[in-house]
């Protein structure tokens, strides 16, 4: 596949920085002496070879990364290591922050239970409902429930509700049977600014959000069952600041499960 995107002169993310690097290796980097110090933010997704080109741009500047490994949502970050991996060798100090403020304590003490690690997350003493998890069998329920917790949630006062969705496509099927229904955006890739309101948004673009309050679109076993997709759903749920419920087309995955029935509500 590779080769034949670069036949059409086309390059995939992760094969971007590989490219540069032969490149510049052939042609000489255009390096940036001038620049004393490089912040890194989302540092979870970046590998250690995108590091490795990094520091030959930069050659002089110090760098601080910040990242959350429990949000690396990328296959090679997952399988090969990121730039926060502990066997990462570098000369580097390493501080690391485990009190999370985003979420209230419902919320913090339900994602923290079925993440590797979790009980090392201490979470902020605010106070707020469980996550509130719902199933149904039909499609259309599952919208009327969509429905009615948007509604529930602007009753509360809150201004800005995600609907957080696996894949865009996933975005597009609700915004779909949402418009025309209650005013909202569609998030994708071409979005460049962001309006307080009702989004649906693709989890991989919720990193680096917050929100008042948060829908799971689908939270069901078929929409996340493997183990790569711990990480993404931990980065959609932990998208909420106040409210959270998990929507489930289906039996419920089985992260949920591993939290414990005490940490969420089942409607």
């Amino acid at each position: 596949m590779s080769i034949d995107m670069l036949d059409d002169n086309k390059l995939t993310w992760e094969e971007a920085a590989p490219f540069l690097y032969f490149q510049n290796k052939l042609i000489g980097f255009q390096v940036n002496r001038t620049i004393r110090h490089v912040f890194i933010d989302e540092a979870q997704d970046y590998s250690p070879f995108q590091f490795a080109f990094f520091k030959e741009i930069f050659p002089y500047s110090r760098m601080t990364l910040l990242g959350d490994i429990n949000q690396a949502i990328y296959a090679h970050a997952l399988e090969d290591g990121t730039l926060l991996s502990e066997d990462i060798e570098d000369r580097h100090e390493r501080i690391t922050l485990m009190r999370s403020y985003r979420s209230t304590r419902q919320i913090v003490e339900f994602t923290k239970a079925f993440m590797p690690g979790g009980e090392k997350i201490i979470p902020f003493n605010r106070d707020g409902n469980k996550p509130a998890v719902k199933e149904t069998n039909n499609k259309q329920e599952l919208h009327d429930l969509l429905l009615e917790q948007i509604e529930a949630y602007r009753y509360k006062g809150y201004k800005n509700v995600a609907v957080i969705c696996k894949t865009m496509a996933e975005s597009d099927d609700a915004f779909d049977f949402l418009e025309g229904k209650v005013d909202a955006a569609l998030i994708d890739q071409e979005t460049f600014t962001f309006q307080e309101g009702l989004v649906v948004i693709p989890a991989y673009l919720a990193k680096g959000i917050e929100f008042d309050a948060v829908i799971i679109y689908d939270g069901s076993q078929s929409a996340y069952n493997d183990e790569l997709e711990r990480n993404l759903f931990y980065t959609a749920c932990t998208r909420a600041m106040h409210e959270l419920t998990v929507l489930s087309l289906g039996e419920r995955n089985d992260f949920i499960n591993q939290a414990g029935n005490d940490k969420y509500i089942l409607l």
